[in-house]
């Protein structure tokens, strides 16, 4: 069995919507509060530590050839400036990440400046990197429960139609599971 990184889409209902259901101040990282709920023994990352983690996810030999690639590529993609990623945002910023022994998740903002509109078009990202089989099982059961929990849609249909332009060329630029879709339908 298969397991391999992916990425969740939310919008800024579902944000607030966490921030208010997990107690989340304004100067609290979000995931650290969300995974302290439930117990998880997570540790926080800072951009460099979550770069050499992943950098070291990359080199394992008990990864797949394809799953070694994919790190590669998130890897190059997130944290080197000159990246295609940073070509289509105005702005990538990451935000936090954390080690739950099993996987790894890394929370990203980007923005968009959209077409007519003062406001820039927001999208948060969640980077999920399981080690293992079953680190895969273990994030999407917490994944589950964030969106119970939350009871909001993690990206609504205006949302999703707005991003589309966006994911259309991030998912070219780095294609990992739930790149190019909403896989929270699946979750």
């Amino acid at each position: 069995m298969s397991f391999e990184p992916y990425v969740l889409y939310y919008g800024s209902n579902f944000f607030n919507k966490l921030r208010k259901v997990y107690g989340v101040g304004m100067l609290d990282k979000p995931l650290t509060k969300v995974f302290k709920k439930y117990g998880e023994s997570a540790t926080f990352l800072t951009r460099d530590q979550a770069s050499q983690i992943l950098d070291a996810i990359s080199k394992q030999n008990s990864i797949v050839i394809t799953n070694t690639q994919i790190m590669k590529n998130l890897l190059e993609a997130l944290f080197l400036p000159t990246s295609l990623i940073y070509t289509y945002f105005k702005k990538l910023s990451f935000a936090e990440a954390q080690d739950l022994n099993d996987f790894l998740i890394m929370e990203f903002m980007g923005s968009q400046a959209k077409p007519f509109k003062l406001t820039p078009l927001i999208i948060y990202m969640w980077f999920v990197i399981p080690k293992s089989q079953e680190g895969y099982q273990h994030s999407i059961e917490l994944m589950k429960k964030i969106k119970n929990d939350v009871s909001v849609p993690p990206v609504n249909q205006e949302e999703w139609e707005d991003l589309q332009p966006l994911i259309e060329k991030f998912s070219k630029a780095l294609p990992v599971a739930g790149s190019g879709e909403n896989i929270w339908e699946k979750i």
